[in-house]
């Protein structure tokens, strides 16, 4: 480099000249490399000031749907004709994306042309999908690839997307996990099909729709167009972006062919009676499952006992290792094969309870549900309106949801996923509607208790904490199961926040195996680093767990928070005052009872007893923050960090 020439003393003060001028000199050669017209550097320049953070924007997508009859298979097919115009709005990036299919769907004619309308390469990949080492068996991910050489630079590509099976075709989305100048979704619908659309979460975003006949092909088209969409970045406690984005249910309602008309799902009727049919084709055979049942209730006396015993033996015994998510998979696995296997998904280990209860002698029934990253209802018969199955226990007048994916989950209680949900519920040739019960966030409660006095410059207490709903739930997948002697060391390791300044000893645990109780822990501690002492003043910190203090929403996000459950804490923490000692400072409350959450933090100081009393009461009512309440939450959470960090301020005289 030129650089290396200048005295030393010259060269911190010119090496940013010199590199930022070097950048600009190869972005000027590979862009008149390309022969990139000033019009598009310029286009590019005024994008990438709009959206600095991204490396390519989509000038325009489309997506064209277009529908046919195969007399061969007797289905109504779709195909999605799909074509985009990539930007780059920096040097050397990759462009990358996926498309969702499954075993009724695929992906053709794939290609794209660069800058000079030349064939360009786009590599691609075809993978089943798996999160947290769980494969989902139908779900499939193409991926595809390609190079953005500079700034400006021009990617056009293509591909169709098709459907053997229209009812598979179930809603699209606008956004992406970049920016877009402009979408369009377009719908080519000949007179003979019937679809009608269910516009979700359109409310606050500006999409048009227009609609016009084709009188020369015959054809209904509806266009949907929406410009200026941001990106949708990756973000922690992210919703669905089915319960948070703006996108478009496509219901396949009934066809014509020949004079005669035929039903798709026109109607809920409709989608049970396929349902329905693939229950029937279940081959169980409930003899070679008698035995094994009456071992495992040979000791209960009540129905109640029976049926726990039951419930629990299917999730304590068959893991849980796989389940077909989403459009496909809707036909659970032989009882027996789940049995003999020792593992299944959803529909497989339902259909084992529900066998197994049978055998037992009660009435039990194969039940469909969406959790609760599904926001649609059984009243939009589409295969989009559920993504689980679970079983549905009649029993003296009551209904009770079993699920025994949900290991931990008490019999009579519900994991936060599926409470408030739709069910349907078999009943022979019809059906039966209902709801999974919502818990009250107070359901979860969590209650800690801390007593503490000053014993030279340590903090030395006990304490005891109750943990009840999905915070027990969550403790008992990690201790339930645990030998003795590792089971001390892991709570104690959990109660003190993996800090080794924090000693935790005399450990009482109860009911750790208990799914039918709150699980509780008594103990005493002594924590090393919470006081400071200069001269006769003592700098104290009785704050622990920093609860949401790094969940600040970022600027740019556009999607819903999900903790995963409802939050109810109830923390108390005491601190007994030495004698010949005063309380010179205690932090300033903090309070906000907002429509979706509470946060309560304050410090007192009980003169008499000679005691300050730190309580923390942090309630999540409904498990989620909207967008709508990402100021008020950024608002309290700003104000987190530096009351955690306040201490008290004790002098002594």
């Amino acid at each position: 480099f030129v650089i290396a020439l200048y005295p030393i003393t010259m060269k911190y003060f010119l090496a940013p000249i010199v590199f930022l001028f070097s950048i600009s000199n190869i972005s000027a050669q590979l862009a008149s490399h390309l022969k990139i017209n000033p019009e598009d550097i310029a286009t590019a320049e005024k994008l990438q000031k709009k959206y600095p953070k991204e490396g390519y924007i989509s000038l325009s997508t489309s997506e064209t749907y277009s529908f046919n009859y195969s007399s061969k298979t007797k289905k109504v097919e779709a195909e999605v004709d799909f074509k985009e115009t990539i930007m780059g709005l920096k040097e050397n990036k990759k462009f990358q994306n996926v498309i969702w299919l499954n075993n009724e769907s695929n992906v053709s004619n794939m290609y794209g042309r660069d800058y000079k309308n030349k064939i360009k390469y786009i590599s691609s990949e075809k993978s089943s999908y798996a999160s947290a080492g769980i494969f989902y068996d139908d779900a499939k991910i193409f991926t595809y690839s390609f190079n953005i050489v500079t700034r400006g630079d021009i990617t056009k590509y293509h591909y169709n997307e098709n459907y053997n099976d229209i009812k598979y075709l179930t809603k699209t989305f606008f956004h992406s996990s970049f920016p877009v100048e402009e979408k369009k979704i377009i719908f080519e619908i000949p007179q003979w099909l019937t679809l009608e659309f269910v516009e979700v979460n359109f409310k606050n975003f500006n999409i048009t729709k227009t609609e016009v006949l084709d009188t020369k092909r015959n054809l209904n088209i509806i266009t949907y167009t929406f410009k200026d969409i941001k990106p949708i970045n990756s973000s922690n406690y992210s919703a669905s972006w089915s319960s948070s984005l703006p996108h478009l249910l496509i219901l396949s309602k009934k066809y014509k062919y020949k004079e005669n008309s035929y039903n798709l799902f026109s109607n809920t009727n409709d989608l049970y009676a396929w349902y329905s049919s693939l229950i029937k084709e279940v081959d169980n055979n409930p003899e070679d499952l008698k035995l094994l049942v009456t071992e495992i209730i040979a000791d209960a006396k009540t129905d109640d006992e029976k049926v726990e015993k039951i419930f629990y033996w299917v999730q304590d015994n068959i893991r849980y290792i796989a389940f077909e998510n989403g459009i496909m998979g809707f036909k659970p696995d032989n009882a027996n094969n789940v049995c003999k296997k020792k593992y299944g998904d959803c529909k497989g280990m339902a259909n084992l309870t529900c066998e197994m209860l049978k055998i037992a002698g009660y009435d039990a029934r194969l039940t469909w549900i969406g959790t609760r990253s599904i926001p649609y209802s059984y009243s939009t018969p589409s295969l989009a309106v559920d993504n689980h199955m679970i079983t549905t226990l009649f029993l003296n007048g009551n209904k009770y949801y079993l699920d025994a994916t949900e290991t931990g989950v008490a019999y009579k209680d519900y994991a936060h996923r599926i409470q408030g949900q739709d069910v349907l519920i078999e009943d022979n040739e019809s059906f039966i509607l209902d709801k999974v019960p919502e818990f009250d966030p107070i359901h979860n409660k969590e209650t800690i208790t801390l007593n503490f006095i000053i014993d030279n410059d340590n903090l030395k207490g006990n304490g005891e904490n109750t943990y009840n709903g999905e915070e027990k739930n969550i403790l008992f997948r990690n201790i339930g199961s645990v030998a003795k002697i590792d089971l001390n060391q892991r709570v104690s390791a959990y109660i003190a926040n993996h800090d080794k300044n924090n000693n935790v000893t005399n450990l009482v645990i109860s009911n750790a195996s208990n799914r039918n109780l709150p699980i509780h822990f008594k103990y005493d501690i002594e924590v090393a680093n919470h006081i400071t002492t200069v001269a006769n003043e003592m700098y104290i910190n009785l704050e622990f767990d920093f609860d949401f203090e790094d969940t600040k929403v970022k600027e740019d996000r556009i999607i819903d928070m999900d903790f995963g459950q409802k939050v109810y804490k109830d923390e108390t923490i005491t601190l007994k005052v030495p004698e010949n000692s005063k309380v010179d400072y205690l932090p300033e409350s903090i309070f906000i009872d907002n429509g979706e959450f509470i946060f309560n933090l304050k410090y007192s100081f009980d003169e008499g007893r000679k005691l300050i009393t730190y309580t923390k009461k942090i309630i999540l009512k409904t498990g989620t923050i909207s967008n709508a309440n990402f100021e008020a939450w950024n608002s309290i959470i700003k104000k987190l960090k530096p009351f955690y960090n306040e201490q008290i301020v004790i002098i002594k005289n």
